[in-house]
């Protein structure tokens, strides 16, 4: 063994002791020694698209709110959020800064906005921020307000909402409804204040709902949502039952 070693170049003995320390792969489909490969990259920079009808919650008993994202929670692009959220993959942190900012600039044109926007990030727990060791809706919301100053137009970063109690994960649709107790901090919210929600996925949109409800009675206007990745969109499915 010790002879195997003494033929590598040093440099390939280094890159060898890397690895075995810090692991890199891409978070999408695994290729080892890539922190990122370029097709599963290339799923970010897609435009953003409506993705509000595949979110039920978000119909019940009002216009559902516009919502986009830029990718379908499937495949590779799941595989990226797990890493981001759950295996310290802290490195996608500005990527996934980076795209959320594209998209904002698209957002922000198809609103057309005139007075200051409120980004608004939807909470994470405090155990989950201490864990990853960053609170991942927050930094898309900040990435989000720097894009807008970028296009021109005025955007405030106000993390305004909390988490009361519950635990949404692995629950279903109608327990995460119910888990899913936002509270607002007093005097946050400007009356009438058009508001940008920002998130990392949409599934059911039972936390956008009931996020637009806590603002919305204290007097702010949630104007559209924005996230990185949505339920995939029925036509997909039944496209790959076809096929």
């Amino acid at each position: 063994m010790r002879q195997a070693y003494e033929t590598w170049p040093l440099m390939e003995i280094f890159r060898h002791c890397a690895r075995a320390l810090v692991p890199v792969q891409c978070p999408g489909c695994g290729r080892e020694d890539d922190q990122w490969c370029e097709s599963c990259a290339a799923l970010w920079w897609n435009e953003p698209w409506r993705c509000e009808e595949e979110a039920g919650r978000l119909c019940d008993g009002r216009a559902p709110l516009p919502v986009w994202t830029l990718a379908a929670l499937e495949g590779p692009v799941h595989a990226w959020i797990q890493a981001w959220k759950d295996a310290d993959r802290r490195d996608l942190d500005v990527f996934l800064a980076s795209a959320i900012a594209r998209a904002t600039q698209h957002v922000s044109a198809a609103l057309e906005v005139c007075a200051p926007l409120a980004v608004v990030p939807l909470p994470s727990r405090p155990r989950s921020i201490r864990k990853r060791g960053a609170d991942l809706p927050a930094t898309l919301a900040e990435a989000s307000v720097t894009a807008l100053a970028s296009c021109g137009v005025s955007g405030v970063l106000r993390p305004v909402l909390s988490i009361a109690a519950g635990d949404s994960r692995g629950a279903g649709a109608r327990d995460r409804w119910r888990k899913r107790d936002l509270s607002l901090m007093a005097g946050a919210v400007v009356p009438h204040e058009p508001v940008l929600l920002v998130d990392d996925v949409v599934t059911t949109g039972a936390s956008l709902a009931h996020a637009v409800e806590c603002l919305e009675s204290k007097g702010a206007t949630v104007v559209a949502a924005l996230v990185l990745a949505a339920r995939p969109r029925p036509s997909r499915n039944s496209g790959a039952r076809r096929a």
